[in-house]
């Protein structure tokens, strides 16, 4: 199979493309809908499977929107109704735990899920080609805009110009670009990796100073070229106010964070003020809901500016003596630490925790164990062996977190059963 085809598009899978069945394959296609019969362009070609980027839509699903920003580069789904999309990804993430997890889908209960308005991203990261800011296309290194994208801010698209002039006009070579914002949208910072003698950038650092609170410019090798104003912003969520620097991770949708943390300190508050763990704890947010539980706080971050971020954070905090914070992984954490806890809070990245750390964070929790993920797959690797433990799910919900693209937030509440 080479070059195009036309295809009938059979349903979605996982990780967001349309699935089609032919003679030479399962094919994968960027932007279609179940049902819709595609044209497609093939960009790669394996023995059992292929994908192929969308090339017109000959007979379009009714859930299908069109706008500028449909064909966003960044957001995948931004073609599809917000509706349908949600239970879309709630099938979807039943379905992985089913296939990968062997979890029977009614241990999950009613699943709902939380849904987001658009222009809710706090953080945003660009690539950058000859001066453009922007996402790539589906299968290339090809930057392009970012101008109609509706999970940004529209303050932030409004400054993506002022900053590709300042990048061509200054005579640096920028690759990257990350941006964080307050909740309000009212502040902005922004960090750039850049090539470029000092004097170039200390010329883009003084024309993006106009338009952000604080400019941090460092080299691909993450040599420190100039920073320039604030360094991280003050983002409250639940009534505490959380010290966040331009890289340190954060929850980014501003609409959804604060049920979050709300929904993580209601878990909290099932089990009695105690010892809590708080497993890749960022800058502290949940630490924060444990804390406004009654917990006593242990947090392990491995990130040396998330953990910095946390210590400031902690300063702020009245009750924050009960809050230790410890930087190192957590599997370096788990072999020099004995201790038990109460209740535990996990909120891996998207590689999850491994069946190994699952397991044995699961042995480390007397009663409680709360897992945040961003990726079903993992998920459903992990569960089953937290369930193994000793543990039962007792509440489960999705969060619509990444808005316009196929990913999506879980809660899953286990309780010690026995």
């Amino acid at each position: 199979m080479t070059g195009a085809r036309e295809v009938r598009i059979e349903k979605l899978a996982p990780t967001g493309e349309g699935i089609a069945r032919t003679a030479d394959g399962v094919g994968f296609v960027d932007g279609a809908l179940p049902a819709e019969l595609v044209a497609t362009t093939l960009y790669e070609m394996r023995k059992r499977f292929w994908r192929g980027s969308l090339r017109a839509v000959l007979e379009p699903s009714p859930d299908r929107v069109d706008g500028p920003h449909a064909g966003c580069a960044g957001c995948d789904w931004a073609h599809f109704a917000a509706g349908p999309a949600r239970q879309s990804k709630r099938e979807l993430f039943l379905e992985s735990m089913q296939r990968i997890g062997k979890l029977d889908p009614s241990l999950f209960g009613e699943l709902p899920i939380a849904s987001s308005a658009p222009e809710y991203r706090l953080r945003a990261r660009f690539h950058v080609s000859d001066g453009r800011a922007g996402y790539y296309a589906p299968g290339t290194h090809r930057v392009v805009t970012a101008a109609a994208c509706e999970a940004l801010s529209a303050a932030t698209r409004a400054r993506l110009p002022a900053f590709e002039d300042a990048t061509r006009s200054s005579g640096t070579s920028v690759s990257e670009l990350a941006t964080l914002e307050t909740l309000e949208g009212d502040r902005r910072l922004l960090r750039a990796t850049v090539a470029g003698d000092p004097a170039a950038a200390a010329r883009l650092g003084d024309a993006l100073a106009k338009s952000f609170e604080g400019v941090r410019l460092r080299s691909a090798d993450g040599k420190r070229l100039l920073d320039r104003g604030d360094r991280a912003l003050s983002l409250t969520v639940g009534g505490r106010a959380f010290s966040v620097s331009v890289d340190s991770f954060f929850q980014g949708n501003r609409f959804l964070v604060g049920t979050l943390f709300g929904d993580v300190a209601a878990e909290a508050r099932k089990v009695e003020p105690g010892p809590a763990l708080d497993a890749f704890g960022g800058v502290g947010l949940f630490a924060g809901a444990l804390l406004a539980a009654g917990h006593a706080v242990s947090s392990v971050e491995s990130d040396a500016g998330a953990a910095a971020d946390a210590c400031a954070t902690r300063e702020g905090f009245e009750d924050g003596s009960r809050w230790e914070i410890g930087e190192g992984t957590l599997a370096r954490f788990l072999e020099e630490d004995d201790r038990r806890f109460d209740l535990v809070v996990a909120d891996p990245p998207r590689s999850g925790l491994g069946a190994d750390v699952a397991g044995e964070l699961a042995r480390r929790a007397r009663a409680r164990f709360v897992y945040v993920s961003c990726d079903p797959a993992t998920l459903a690797r992990d569960l089953p062996a937290i369930l193994a433990e000793g543990f039962a799910i007792r509440e489960a919900r999705l969060y619509d977190l990444f808005a316009f693209t196929h990913r999506v937030e879980a809660l899953v509440a286990l309780e010690r059963a026995r």
